[in-house]
């Protein structure tokens, strides 16, 4: 890995003692690829150093500096005016700026680069100081301490994306769409206020997360029923297992929670259980799924498509890669028996590739609602001081070359989740529980499913929603 180590700043007002050329070399050269992000997850895979240290150079195509080779005297003139405004404005701080204790100058440092990528408009780039880095490289490990949920911060509000399977979150009775209002009486809107994406979804993590067998309050607003809750959740250890199976009746399920590392092995390992019950038919349940490994959604897609395309990979210049099903690992497979994938506004990434594969390829039909519609990838890239810096740098397309990213998913079988026990009656499968007073449990998507493939049933289409008149 190539290091960084900039000379002292020194402390005298309006002198600094690294150059524009050692700072910009530094910030870009010590950058070590080391995958592509997709939702909630990250696919690591190659690292290479950068072949030039110092040097940065101008794509022709873009006119942004990347590393290579060294700039043109032209080039490095045309920089050095560009960036002459930060060092101005550095300056200024360091002689005027009214302060009784010394001035951050890491923290300024990381505000600047923190700027820099906000100013793309891109929500999936950003940067990482190295205390939140080190709680993403921490997830990938396969466990963690907390609630056992995926948050996003939206639109001002920190959101519920989905409550891991089997997590204090989801008993507790979490959902996905939940609004977290409070954390322990500390309101989101005041701890998030004036931050940037990144910085407001670390602040809120910090306060959510915490040592197993503590307790958070949660204050959670439920748009579907507008109620405010006070929801107290014990925080455990949180295993990230990302593949759970059952049989209902002669139908087999199979529930993919996230593409993690060992996804496809876990999806190997059901599937084998699964095989010696015949079952006639497969649901496939990617509802809440928020994503993963790339790799892991090609190998989940080799175990229901036997060959084919996967996605496209569409860069800034318009070209466009092609990626297809992989089967590696024992690879064990469902190709033949009938099947329905579940998806809803909980799936994203790596979850919106297989379903839009799935969908295009015609192997099956979609049932549920509309996908998150998060279809980029970011190159991850573990800087100096073990910060991380996100940069977005392509979309994916589905097999037939349509948009995913702010679109998402249609599926064929457009069915809103109910639990109304009495009108959507299943059978309680791994963990699930009747509600109180029932006595089986309750699934509007779940069951149309089984019918379907059970009854050959077409689910009625949803109920088209009155436009409110306009006050005259």
């Amino acid at each position: 890995m190539n290091t960084y180590q900039p000379e002292p700043m020194d402390a005298q007002p309006g002198r600094r003692s690294f150059s524009l050329w050692t700072v910009l070399g530094g910030i870009m050269a010590t950058m070590i690829v080391v995958g592509l992000a997709l939702g909630g997850g990250f696919l690591w895979g190659q690292s290479y150093a950068r072949a030039n240290p110092t040097g940065v150079a101008l794509s022709a195509a873009n006119n942004n500096p990347v590393a290579g080779s060294p700039l043109s005297d032209t080039d490095k003139a045309d920089l050095e005016q560009q960036f002459k405004v930060f060092w101005e404005v550095w300056d200024l701080v360091g002689k005027e700026f009214y302060h009784t204790e010394p001035i951050n100058q890491q923290k300024m440092v990381y505000g600047a680069v923190r700027g820099m990528l906000q100013s793309l408009g891109d929500d999936f780039t950003g940067f990482q100081e190295p205390e939140a880095a080190d709680r993403s490289r921490e997830d990938m490990k396969g466990q963690f301490e907390g609630i056992g949920a995926y948050v996003e911060f939206k639109e001002g509000q920190v959101l519920i994306v989905s409550p891991i399977e089997g997590s204090p979150a989801e008993k507790a009775g979490i959902q996905a769409g939940d609004v977290i209002v409070a954390a322990d009486d500390k309101l989101m809107s005041e701890v998030t206020a004036k931050l940037d994406r990144d910085q407001a979804l670390q602040e809120a993590i910090k306060l959510i997360r915490g040592p197993k067998g503590t307790t958070v309050k949660l204050t959670i607003f439920r748009p579907s029923s507008q109620e405010t809750l006070e929801i107290p959740i014990v925080r455990d250890a949180i295993p990230l297992i990302s593949v759970r199976a059952a049989m209902i009746g002669d139908v087999a399920y199979i529930q993919l929670s996230e593409f993690k590392s060992t996804s496809y092995d876990e999806l190997d390992a059901a599937i084998a259980k699964l095989k010696p019950q015949n079952p006639t038919a497969v649901v496939f349940d990617l509802r809440n799924n928020p994503g993963g490994l790339v790799t892991q959604a090609q190998n989940v897609l080799g175990r229901f498509i036997e060959d084919g395309p996967t996605h496209y990979q569409e860069n800034s210049d318009g070209t466009q890669k092609e990626y297809r099903v992989l089967q590696q690992g024992s690879a064990e497979s469902f190709f033949d028996l009938p099947m329905i994938v579940l998806v809803n506004g909980g799936s994203a990434s790596a979850s919106e590739i297989v379903s839009g594969a799935i969908q295009d390829s015609q192997r099956a039909k979609l049932l549920g609602e509309k996908t998150f519609g998060k279809g980029s990838v970011q190159s991850v890239h573990q800087l100096s001081d073990n910060s991380e810096a996100r940069i977005t740098i392509a979309h994916w397309l589905t097999p037939a070359k349509r948009a995913i990213h702010q679109v998402g998913i249609t599926p064929e079988y457009v069915v809103p989740f109910s639990n109304d026990a009495a009108e959507y009656p299943v059978e309680c499968i791994l963990t699930q529980q009747p509600a109180e007073g029932a006595t089986t449990c309750a699934d509007s998507q779940l069951f149309w499913a089984l019918k379907v493939l059970k009854e050959g049933a077409t689910p009625p289409p949803p109920p088209v929603a009155t436009p409110t008149p306009a006050p005259k």
